[in-house]
């Protein structure tokens, strides 16, 4: 078999890889080697013009835009609308707030719970980079997020034990931060 067989081949088990993966940081490296793979492939189809704006577009520009925004992440921020126990941003206690923090944990995120008071500024001033409300109706505690959002699907998952909690995935406009 030629060699553009051989890196065909690896372009699938590399977008398999991409596909499935869960570390972003290796996501990214994974992509760039793609891109590379792609960038060989051009040059032997005879094509070096587009080899050569791949290699620097998809294996040098991309992959270090991508490097930092992750890097950009890497807090969960919760804004709790909620008086009692169930999460305790002061003391670091409360189911709630164990959930939260082993979720955060798994994302390696740091969690940062802010408590909504009557004087936060709203509209234009507000916070944009919310991740999460947490309201309390009767007995079930409400954790609001952004459907947009890949990492809502793990909440969701850790919290179909819980009874207390109900998630409700919102449009970006329609939350409430």
């Amino acid at each position: 078999m030629s060699i553009i067989i051989y890196l065909q081949i690896l372009l699938i088990i590399i977008s398999l890889v991409i596909t499935f993966g869960k570390d972003n940081l290796n996501m990214v490296i994974f992509f760039s080697v793609f891109s590379l793979i792609c960038a060989s492939l051009y040059y032997f189809y005879r094509a070096p013009d587009l080899a050569l704006a791949e290699a620097a577009i998809g294996s040098a520009i991309v992959p270090l835009i991508f490097i930092i925004t992750i890097s950009k992440q890497r807090e969960f921020m919760v804004i709790c609308n909620i008086e009692d126990d169930f999460i305790n941003p002061k003391s670091k206690e409360g189911e709630g707030y164990k959930l939260l923090s082993d979720f955060t944990d798994y994302y390696n995120l740091k969690l940062v719970v802010r408590e909504n008071k009557e004087d936060t500024i709203y509209g234009v001033f507000r916070v944009r980079n919310v991740d999460l409300s947490v309201k309390k109706k009767k007995d079930k505690y409400i954790f609001e997020g952004k459907s947009t959002s890949i990492i809502m699907n793990k909440l969701v998952q850790m919290t179909k034990e819980c009874s207390k909690v109900d998630i409700l995935l919102v449009e970006e406009e329609q939350m409430d931060d």
